[in-house]
Parts: C-alpha cells; structure tokens; sequence
C-alpha cells in the first residue's frame, strides 16, 4: 500500500468491525487480520469466526456410517454416505485402484454458470471414496484411520491398534471410548491425555499410570479421584495414604461394580465442581490464547493446538509445525499459508480446500494429494495447472484462474436465506455432501432436525433400525465377573431407548442397541470395568458434553476470592497466599469454560500459586 503522497511507506490498516452476513453478529477484523489477507491475495472474510468454522465443519463427516453397495463393483461395504446419497461412491479397493481416471471427469469452464454448481455436478459425479483409509488393516468399521490396525469404530485415528469407539487416537493401542489419547497403552474413556498406562477415566491428564479418575494431572502413579496433582502417588480423591491404605480404598472403590462405578463418578464429580481448575490449558507457549495449546507462539483463538503452532489464527486440531495460517480445521505437519481448510496436512498456500495433503496453491479442490496450482478439482495426484479436473499451460492456467476469480465476484452463487458466497467464501454448506447431523458441525454446534432446517441446513434421517433386543441394559450383571462369555451373542439395549428418555429425544443420535464383542469383552475383563449400558453414540455425546470444551472463548473473572474465600458460594478456601492477599483477585480473562458452567475457575497466577 502506498500512502496520501506516493511514498511505498507500508499503512497498517486499522481494525475494523462488520456485520457477519450469515448470523447478522458484529466481528472485528485486526490489523494484523488485514495483513495476511493481503499477504495471500484474499479478500476479508464477510462471516464471522464461528460461521465460518460451522460452514467448514460441514464438510467434515464425523461418525456415521452406513452399508451400501460400491457404485463400480456392486460389493457391500461400509460408507460414510447412505444408500440413497446421490453420489459415486467407491469402495476402498475400487477407489484406490487404478482402473478409473479423475482426469476423465474434466470439465471445461462455464461463464454462464456460477462457480459452486459447477463444483457441485464435478461433485456429484467423481468416485468418492466410501470411508478413506491409509496404510490400515483390519479397521473396516473405521474411518480416516492412517497407519493404524485392528480398529473398530475408530475415527481419525493414527499410529492407532486394537482399539474401538474412539476418536482421534494418535500412537496409542487398547484403548476404548476416547478422544483425543496419545501415547497410551490401556485406557478407557480418555480426553485429552498425553502419555499413559493402564487409566481409567482420566481427562487432561498426561503422563500418568494405574489411575482412574483424574482431572488436570501429571506425571502420577496409583492416584484415585484426583484433580490438579503433580508427580504423585497413592492419593485418593486429593488425599494422600499411604500404600497399603490406598490398596485397602481400592478394594471397596471396585469399577468392576457398575453401581460402584457410578457412585465414583458422582464423588469424582463433586470434587471437580468444588475445586478450582486453571482457566485454560497452555503448556509452553507464548503469546496465545484459546485451549489446549502446547509448544506453540504468537497465535490466538486457537483450539487444541499441540506442538509448532506459530503465527496463526482460528485454529482447531492443528500441530506439527503449522504456521502463518488462518481458520484452520484439521492441519499441520510442517504447513504453512492455510485459509479457510478442513484436513490438510504437508501443504503450502492451500486456500478453500478439504482433504488435501502435500500440495500447494490449491483453490477450491478436495482429495488432493502431492499437486500444485489447481482450482475446482477432487480427487487428484501429482497432479498441475488443472481447473474442474481439465489440465491447462501454465499459461492458459493463470489467465483462466484471473477470469474465474472476477466472475465468482460478479456472478456469486445464491444459497439458502439470502447467503452469498463469492471468491474468498469457503464452500457453501448448501453443496456439502453431508447432511448437518452427518458432519462435525452437530459435534460441536449440536441442533436439533428442525433447528437446523431453520437455519437453511440438510439433514439426514437416521436410518430404522431393526434389531431384535435380547438382554434389556438393566438386565446386565452388575459385576464384570459375572458376565458370561454369552454376552458376545446378545443385542443389549440401550438405557435410552428403553427408558423414560426416548431414543428419539435423547438428542445424541442413539442407535438403541448395541453389542459386546469378544475383544471389547476381555478388555472390561482385563481393565476390571463393568460393562456399559449405553450405545456408543450416547456414550460418545455424553463425553463430549461433559469433558470436551467448545471452541469458543468467553470472558471470565477469576473466582479466587482471597483466603477465606468470603462471598464465594462455593466450598473451596485457598490453601496458600496469593498476590491479591485478603481481597477477591483482581484479574480475568478469556477461557472456554462457559460462563454459566459451575467450576471454580482460577487465572493461571492464582492457580500457579495454589496447586503448582
């Protein structure tokens, strides 16, 4: 930019605050917002922060999978797309073969249609692939799984094995109902954990071994019940014994008891609403906000954010040497200049695109892996200078792009309720190939069906199922030790659906049945757990709802409120001196513990000071 009198003297240009077009809520744009937007050779975003997460969570399918045939070969097999979605879906042997050509369904550009319905025809015609799977064995009831085996209902997983009905493992192996667990061996309803052997109900803790029951500890052995402990053993719900008398707890506190369980998650509970927990979980990190940040620099509004995040913004599940990048979900491994990208990883300058590993200055294309200079194209490799899967010159490439951009501008595309999308929007959700409850967006923005509708979303019905339920939950033994290895041949029925809370309106898409196999069977049998009574949906959503943080930051003051914690309605009193002395801590801050949550919530000094 040049100023008034002509010098090349850079203006930093001030914030700026617009109305979002999708939800009509003001967002501000920084000036160092206008910066990298100007840096990439983008326009300013018109949505707001979180519609523009939602518009691209969208086209992040999350845990729903169906049975249909292979549109090329005609045999059964797993999908993320029902039978009657009207696209081309390939099975992963087909998909991955070479006897179809993405080239072939090239397309010529058409300046009398907009952009997003020719995306759309190339989108409902191109094989997709029915679940995608890299390097994988024995995870055929698994998807996005990479380097991983013996799998089931895993998603996302990497460097994952033997393990079932969980989300996002990285390097781990038997572990059941989690998310987010890395480097454990042996665990169960994991979140957030780094490093760990043989837990049990463990959540942001890392580093730890034979312990259930934790909340925001490290480096612990033989724990129980316990929040905020560092480098100990042998406590039990924050009380330190000693070995035998740890030993002597464990007897009666017996998870292999489903209403021993229960009764140790309602204490668990209790003691992590009555004692204070650290505003947001930063490790080694400078100049950030957001959550669960780790080895990283000069970003903000950044949500699990684990390891080499530098310089970027609106992120979400990105690591590994991600820099320099904006509104990011799923990405990383040593990238740099993503915008507005779902699940790219080894990419430099992708814009707008989904799916798309180890290429660079990729525009508006998904399925990509090792290409460079493509605009509108699925599904290519090693691949370049392609628009809608056509190839072109370099310089054929450039002038057509050039004439693509204006006529985005002056012939957008019109969606549902009025929205716009032109060059610089990411994909229209009114073109995604999933339903709103199908994608990642009902994970972490759930409506319901009519909600959704409103708002100018699809949504999938859920299929009916119809299972002949032979043990109803409530019949199931108490005690692990007294299940029989028949077990393996019963449909148990989900508490949902058979009790006073319909399947229906439960609101976590229940599938009303479920079975033990024989692996999960000697997992509870080994791990001494009793058997669950809810599917693994319920399951799923009510982790989430409980331990998962949103996306979001919201404005808090610390609850510290001095040593005798006057005026505080809750039960904790500090056990240590604070800066603020006697007098309620002066600071606040941005935290994704939700105003209205009821934990006691500290600033990182105050709790520094009184656990560390």
């Amino acid at each position: 930019m040049r100023d008034s009198k002509g010098i090349g003297t850079r203006i930093m240009k001030e914030s700026e605050t617009r109305k979002c077009h999708n939800c009509g809520n003001g967002f501000t744009i920084e000036p160092d917002d206008f910066q990298f937007y100007e840096k990439i050779k983008v326009p300013a975003p018109t949505w707001c922060p979180e519609c523009r997460l939602i518009r691209r969570l969208m086209w992040r399918e999350e845990r729903t999978l169906y049975r249909r045939p292979c549109s090329r070969c005609g045999k059964e097999t797993l999908s993320t797309y029902a039978k009657d979605a009207p696209f081309n879906v390939y099975c992963t042997d087909c998909y991955y073969s070479d006897v179809w050509d993405p080239m072939a369904y090239g397309k010529s550009y058409d300046f009398g249609k907009p952009f997003f319905e020719q995306f759309r025809d190339l989108l409902t015609t191109i094989p997709r692939p029915a679940t995608t799977k890299t390097n994988s064995v024995g995870c055929d009831y698994s998807h996005g799984t990479m380097h991983s085996k013996n799998c089931y209902f895993v998603f996302n997983g990497f460097h994952t094995e033997d393990s079932m009905y969980s989300s996002a493992p990285v390097f781990s192996k038997n572990i059941l109902d989690s998310y987010l667990a890395m480097n454990v061996d042996q665990g169960y309803e994991l979140v957030h954990v780094d490093g760990g052997y043989r837990l049990r109900f463990a959540y942001y803790s890392d580093e730890c071994l034979e312990s259930s029951f934790l909340y925001d500890c490290r480096g612990c052995s033989d724990c129980f019940g316990s929040i905020n402990l560092r480098n100990k053993q042998y406590h039990f719900f924050n009380r330190k014994l000693s070995k035998s008398e740890y030993q002597d707890e464990l007897k009666h506190w017996d998870l292999g008891s489903y209403r021993i369980l229960n009764e140790a998650r309602k204490r668990f509970d209790q003691l992590l609403k009555s004692t204070p927990n650290r505003y947001a979980f930063i490790t080694n990190s400078v100049n950030v906000t957001g959550n669960i940040i780790k080895n990283s620099k000069n970003s903000f509004q950044c949500f699990s954010a684990l390891g080499g995040v530098e310089n970027c913004k609106y992120v979400y599940f990105g690591g590994l040497g991600l820099k320099d990048s904006y509104d990011v979900y799923g990405g990383g491994d040593t990238s740099q200049l993503l915008y507005e990208t779902v699940t790219n990883v080894g990419s430099e300058q992708s814009f707008f695109s989904a799916r798309s590993d180890n290429s660079r200055k990729l525009y508006y294309s998904e399925f990509m892996k090792n290409c460079s200079d493509c605009f509108g194209c699925i599904a290519l490799s090693h691949k370049h200078y392609c628009i809608l899967n056509k190839q072109y010159s370099k310089e054929e490439y450039l002038n057509l792009v050039s004439r693509i951009v204006k006529h985005m501008n002056d012939a957008p595309f019109s969606g549902k309720l009025g929205r716009i999308y032109r060059f610089g929007d990411f994909f229209p959700s009114e073109i995604s190939p999933y339903g709103y409850n199908e994608s990642a967006a009902q994970s972490w923005f759930p409506l319901t069906k009519e909600q959704a509708l409103n708002k100018g979303y699809t949504w999938k019905d859920g299929e009916v199922h119809r299972y002949t339920i032979t043990l109803k939950a409530e019949e199931l033994p108490d005690h692990i030790k007294d299940v029989s290895n028949d077990i393996i041949n019963q449909v148990i029925g989900c508490t949902h659906a058979s009790g006073s809370e319909s399947a229906a309106s439960c609101g976590e898409q229940c599938i009303t049945a479920f079975r033990i196999t024989k692996t999960e069977l000697e997992f509870y049998r080994s791990m001494n757990l009793a058997l669950p009574r809810l599917c693994p949906n319920c399951r799923h959503y009510q982790r989430r709802s409980s331990f998962v943080f949103p996306m979001k930051l919201y404005r808090r003051k610390c609850s510290c409120r001095g040593a005798t914690g006057e005026g505080r309605r809750e039960s904790y009193a500090n056990q240590s001196s604070h800066f603020h002395g006697q007098e309620v801590c002066p600071n606040d801050f941005e935290t994704a513990y939700v105003p209205d949550r009821p934990e006691i919530v500290y600033c990182q000094s105050c709790y520094k000071e009184e656990f560390l």
